[in-house]
């Protein structure tokens, strides 16, 4: 697998965590600024929902990157064994790949953040629309 993989997969989760996440900020700020509705039972599910969904993908995020970091040593010893590895291009090569297994931890990490906040944008969009709409 090519260091660029990673990175690109990097880049592409920051940005759709972000806007993700920027969406969700934007949608709940929206929601919970009306006084008329302050304290409803869509509130409090709301507020239960966010707290307890951070947890959920903390927790997974952790797991993931749990499992990754306990491959890495032997990923790192099959990087280190190959006589490519130990030439002055290939420890280049070795070092991207090792950097490369770093972009994977942090991948995976937060793979269950970015799964998290796509499925509330969607849901906050739904919910905005069907108020709108009605």
């Amino acid at each position: 697998m090519s260091p660029r993989r990673e990175t690109r997969a990097a880049t592409k989760l920051l940005n759709a965590t972000g806007n993700a996440a920027a969406s969700v900020i934007a949608a709940r700020m929206q929601a919970f600024s009306d006084p008329a509705t302050l304290l409803s039972p869509w509130h409090q599910s709301e507020a239960r929902r966010m707290t307890t969904e951070k947890l959920d993908a903390v927790t997974d995020g952790i797991q993931a990157a749990g499992m990754a970091l306990a491959m890495l040593p032997a990923r790192l010893l099959m990087i280190g064994a190959r006589p490519a590895s130990w030439t002055p291009g290939g420890w280049i090569a070795a070092c991207n790949d090792v950097a490369e297994l770093w972009f994977g931890v942090g991948n995976a990490a937060l793979r269950p953040a970015r799964n998290t906040a796509v499925s509330n944008r969607r849901r906050l969009a739904r919910r905005a629309s069907n108020n709108t709409s009605a």
